[in-house]
């Protein structure tokens, strides 16, 4: 572990501060996963909280070899049509392939190998970053028009240009979309999805957007009119549930409400300090997914306002450091990953936290290098291994500049 950590903060032209607020919350994430599981042992045995913290321990540690071989080999050539392509397909036919697997809570989001579980929508959403990133970023400026032809040599142009540039990409973003909530029927990861998707679109800096930009903008007014008012129509009963829990959680304390009233409980508990490290009672029984999803009910519990803010900085200082750097390299592609990676921190740190505090709907998406579970760990150490080699050949280019 020790000589792990020593390879990684010895690359060269990283930022040394991102790392240091990854290996934070991979640590207090382990941690604070045996704590919660402890609540579970009278129902899975002694050694299951013990368990748990080693299977966490080994993701971390293999998600560290994931984040030092993307942050030393990878290169933005390899963000090209073949590659986004292929890995779009990939990430897709997974996604369908979670079907031929049992459903859990009534979602077919896992694949299930023994007793190993991979969520392709945590890997999809890298891969759909790194799939805009080249289609906002760099196809656009393949597809310059000459001026001095034809108007019909013009106008062919200028479609092939909206169907390479808008039209297609598009398509890709609304059929994962769908996949993820007719066929998973996992609705938390399809809207963070489309979120950042969405988002990647309106940040892209190309000026030939802004007129797609506008019209997106009256379109996803018009999409939401529309689904607030068929909202009976188009969400499963169990989402309408969470959506009246959410308003009114003491409706149903015993059934639907029940996991958000005992966070608020969990909360309250906590005040300044907590109740100290090990002390949380919601955690017996009365928060069944607190290694989870609900992790952050169990931190404010036992270790108050001070542990809620030991996770909470080094998340807005790996947000921060994303759009930062993402402001400063001039290469659009480039821009749109750190960019993208950004998103995705901040979407789950505003969706977890907000769900389980009561701020917004419960979607059931886990707290990034936190919560306990594989596929988003992997995910996001490969997220930041990318981001970091961009970074670091930012860093590289500009101490260059700096010397000649």
């Amino acid at each position: 572990m020790i000589s792990l950590l020593k390879r990684i903060f010895k690359s060269r032209g990283v930022d040394k501060l991102i790392y240091a607020c990854v290996v934070i919350l991979t640590i207090y994430g382990i941690v604070m996963i045996g704590s919660a599981s402890v609540g579970q042992t009278a129902k899975y045995g002694p050694t299951y909280a013990t368990m748990n913290m080693i299977k966490q321990m080994i993701f971390v540690l293999s998600g560290f070899a994931f984040m030092i071989f993307f942050t030393r080999c990878f290169k933005k050539g390899w963000v090209n049509s073949p590659s986004t392509w292929v890995t779009y397909v990939i990430g897709l036919g997974l996604m369908i392939v979670c079907l031929a697997f049992r459903d859990v809570k009534g979602s077919h989001a896992w694949i299930q190998i023994g007793s190993f579980t991979i969520q392709p929508a945590e890997f999809m959403k890298i891969i759909m970053i790194l799939f805009l990133s080249f289609h906002f970023g760099e196809i656009e400026e393949y597809c310059q028009i000459p001026k001095n032809i034809s108007r019909k040599k013009k106008e062919e142009l200028q479609k092939r240009k909206l169907w390479y540039c808008v039209v297609r990409p598009i398509f890709a973003i609304i059929i994962v979309f769908f996949v993820g909530v007719l066929l998973q029927k996992d609705l938390g990861s399809a809207l963070i999805l489309a979120f950042i998707c969405m988002m990647l679109f309106f940040i892209t800096p190309r000026p030939y957007y802004t007129k797609y930009k506008k019209l997106s903008l009256i379109l996803l007014a018009i999409a939401f009119v529309v689904a607030i008012l068929g909202m009976n129509f188009i969400l499963k009963p169990h989402q309408l549930g969470r959506i009246t829990t959410w308003l009114n959680p003491l409706l149903d304390e015993k059934g639907d409400g029940w996991q958000l009233v005992n966070a608020l409980v969990a909360f309250s508990n906590g005040g300044l300090f907590g109740q100290g490290f090990g002390a949380s009672r919601q955690k017996y029984g009365y928060i069944p997914e607190s290694h989870n999803d609900f992790i952050v009910a169990i931190i404010y519990e036992e270790l108050g306002l001070a542990g809620f803010l030991l996770f909470l900085i080094p998340y807005c200082i790996i947000i921060y450091k994303m759009f930062h750097y993402g402001m400063k390299v001039k290469e659009t592609k480039s821009k749109l990953i750190l960019y993208g990676v950004g998103l995705y921190f901040f979407t789950h740190l505003l969706v977890n936290v907000g769900g389980v505090s009561g701020l917004i709907p419960m979607t059931g998406v886990p707290l990034l290098l936190i919560s306990s579970g594989g596929s988003s760990t992997w995910a996001a150490m490969i997220g930041i291994g990318i981001a970091q080699s961009i970074i670091a050949k930012y860093n590289r280019d500009l101490l260059k500049e700096q010397i000649s």
